[in-house]
């Protein structure tokens, strides 16, 4: 990637003299960003180019350029990709679209290209992308002419499969005075992915932010492995949301684990921010731009009483707390006051102090109190009065957060005219709304706690070929799927499988009553719906008179297990992050409440404790109204064990054990229902 994004030399495809021409805008770009390298143009037409000369082949161009970057006709591209080959050209950008997102005619285009490239190995970025950016350096390869005095040089780096978002993005970037390193557009990803410029971009120094807009993930498991070695942040914002599959009606976990919620537990699981919109991305650039907090004890600071209850709503509704406030802060605040109507307090009310260019010094004395991780203050200011001491402020903010280390965050709505030069002026950023902020930095709260309590990635164990021979594709018999999970350390009631009613009968009396019975027919997978379950049977009589109902080729008999409290856990194979595991309340509360946490494959006993705790009805496990604590730990040892059979058998696409019975602390959990497919 280093090729791609610091080339010596560029050559762009497609260029004409013409005023219209988009190869003509690529290297107006380059030029007009003050890109250093050597620029070279190929063009049928010749001619010439605000001084480039437009060579009519690659093999006129002298050398070797670093870089080749397409805007042909998509049928021409192979044949121009070929030339590049042989020329030695081993990194390409191709712009053209026209590829698999139009027609199949296009996939056979892009199947072609990938041939060549893998044949000559070259990496190719695109197909159908605005290109690649980077402003150490003045690459600016984008079709679409831009103007560098509105481009803002800073930290932020952009991944996109959208030319147009990208673009907005570093527009955004630019009005929020924050400004940006690179910015990719991967369009079709047909070699480059998200995954090989994350891994540049997180050893990148030049890179203090990474931002994605994705609209499919091309390899999830890599893209988490790639963000557990980074401590940059990270933000997403993630679209496409497609529904479930039609397995949501034979699988709760298909239902409850759908292509989103998994994406959303994904990003989590990796320390991955996840925004719903651009305006929400850029509130994370702003806090991710300043100090991160190291925890959630806030100094609140507002210049009218409403603000203040505002803020502080907003504190708590995000995690945080009120910090408590030394006497010689409030000494300090005193000097300033006028009418001395002021209550010493936190959130303080600095309406009683005229003199704007005293609030840094507050801000400061803040900043300096042990007590105080991080300072939030909400400031109005008089139209033209007070607009320069206002510019001074925000500077301040700034600047006093990263002296300290603890963030600083100024809620400020402009007037209309100053909209964009206080913040030009001040050099700085600022908030416009105060929940928007708070939200923003929880975030930063939330990477700071990730960051410190994540654990060394641990090598990924080899497996042998053949270690585990492969399961019969299909959905499994219960006894199979009840053995299959008994190997992986979960129990199960005791049962026995019978092929006629006698049979039954023999296993029930082995057994002893109650016992249940069920329908063994593996293709029965809503039991009850299709009478194929009947509880708490008590004799030889009544079981007789189940068997009769039922009609079964095959009869699963289950032992009644004690009463307890009925949870689920699921899994299912995921097209983006592979399999991942669902715990919630079992039963049917679990499609009613949809109260689940879910994780992507391996993971240990302690972090599927950690998983189990998330749910919002974690109290009914810990012990509530006299009840006392349930086996937690035996139920995270269960799903540890299927993330090993997962990893085991990756042919597994989906498991139901619901319900699975927890009892009282120390006294274990028993399956008494389960449902595997086997793809």
């Amino acid at each position: 990637m280093q090729k791609v994004f610091f080339p010596a030399s560029v050559v762009v495809f497609g260029v004409s003299a013409a005023p219209t021409n988009l190869g003509r805008s690529i290297l107006m770009n380059l030029q007009r960003f003050g890109f250093k390298g050597g620029i070279y143009a190929v063009g049928k037409d010749g001619g010439d180019v605000n001084g480039v000369t437009i060579r009519q082949s690659i093999e006129d161009v002298p050398g070797v350029p670093d870089l080749a970057v397409f805007l042909l006709p998509a049928r021409l591209v192979p044949e121009a990709l070929e030339a590049c080959g042989r020329k030695g050209i081993r990194h390409a950008i191709i712009e053209s679209g026209g590829f698999s997102e139009f027609a199949q005619q296009g996939r056979d285009l892009e199947r072609e290209v990938l041939d060549i490239a893998r044949r000559w190995g070259m990496r190719v970025v695109g197909p159908n992308c605005i290109s690649i950016i980077n402003l150490e350096n003045g690459l600016v390869l984008p079709f679409v002419p831009l103007e560098d005095r509105e481009v803002k040089k800073g930290n932020i780096s952009i991944v996109a499969q959208s030319g147009g978002v990208a673009l907005d993005c570093m527009r955004l970037l630019s009005y929020e005075n924050l400004g940006a390193s690179k910015m990719i557009s991967m369009g079709n990803k047909l070699d480059a992915n998200e995954n090989d410029f994350l891994d540049y971009l997180r050893s990148d120094p030049d890179t203090h932010v990474i931002g994605f807009y994705l609209e499919n993930v091309s390899d999830g498991v890599r893209f988490m492995e790639l963000a557990g070695r980074t401590d940059k942040p990270l933000i997403a914002l993630k679209a496409n949301t497609n529904p479930v599959s039609h397995h949501a009606a034979q699988f709760h976990t298909a239902a409850l684990a759908g292509d989103d919620e998994v994406v959303t537990a994904a990003f989590r699981q990796a320390g991955i921010h996840r925004v719903q919109n651009l305006a929400e991305m850029m509130e994370a650039f702003k806090v991710f731009s300043l100090p991160v907090i190291k925890g959630p004890r806030l100094a609140v600071l507002g210049r009218s009483g409403g603000q203040a209850v505002l803020l502080a709503d907003a504190v708590y509704r995000y995690g945080f707390e009120l910090a408590k406030l030394s006497d010689d802060f409030f000494s300090y605040v005193k000097q300033h006051i006028r009418a001395g109507v002021i209550r010493m307090a936190n959130p303080l009310d600095m309406g009683d102090i005229f003199n704007i260019d005293a609030y840094a010094g507050i801000v400061e004395k803040a900043l300096s109190e042990e007590g105080v991780d991080g300072v939030v203050f909400s400031h109005a200011y008089v139209a033209n009065l007070e607009l320069a001491p206002s510019g001074r402020l925000l500077e301040a903010s700034l600047a006093l957060s990263h002296r300290y280390g603890k963030p600083v965050i100024p809620c400020i709505i402009p007037d209309k005219h100053t909209w964009f030069s206080l913040k030009e002026q001040a050099g700085a950023f600022l908030f416009e709304d105060v929940d928007m902020a708070l939200k923003a930095l929880s975030r930063s709260l939330r990477h700071y706690r990730f960051q410190k309590g994540k654990r060394p990635a641990a090598p990924k164990r080899a497996e042998k070929p053949g270690q585990k021979p492969a399961l019969k594709p299909g959905f499994m018999g219960p006894d199979e799927a009840f053995a299959l999970l008994a190997s992986c350390g979960l129990p199960h009631a005791e049962l026995a499988v019978a092929g006629s009613a006698d049979d039954a009968v023999k296993a029930a009396r082995r057994l002893r009553y109650p016992v249940a019975l069920k329908t063994a027919d593996p293709a029965v997978l809503h039991k009850t719906e299709k009478g194929g379950v009947v509880l708490d049977i008590g004799g030889e009589q009544e079981l007789r008179k189940a068997l009769r109902s039922m009609k079964a080729k095959r009869y699963l008999i289950q032992k009644m297990a004690p009463a307890g409290t009925e949870v689920i856990i699921g899994a299912r194979k995921d097209n983006e992050f592979g399999h991942v595991v669902l715990f919630g309340l079992g039963g049917i509360l679990v499609e009613l409440l949809k109260d689940t946490a879910m994780r992507v494959v391996p993971l240990t006993a302690r972090e599927a404790e950690t998983m189990i705790l998330e749910i919002k009805a974690a109290g009914l496990l810990k012990g509530f109204r006299g009840r006392g604590p349930l086996d937690v730990k035996a139920l995270g040892r269960c799903i540890a064990g299927v993330s090993k059979l997962l990893v085991d058998h990756p042919e597994i696409s989906n498991v139901d054990i619901n319900p699975l019975i927890l009892y009282s602390k120390g006294q274990g959990c028993i399956a008494v229902d389960a449902k595997i497919e086997v793809s």
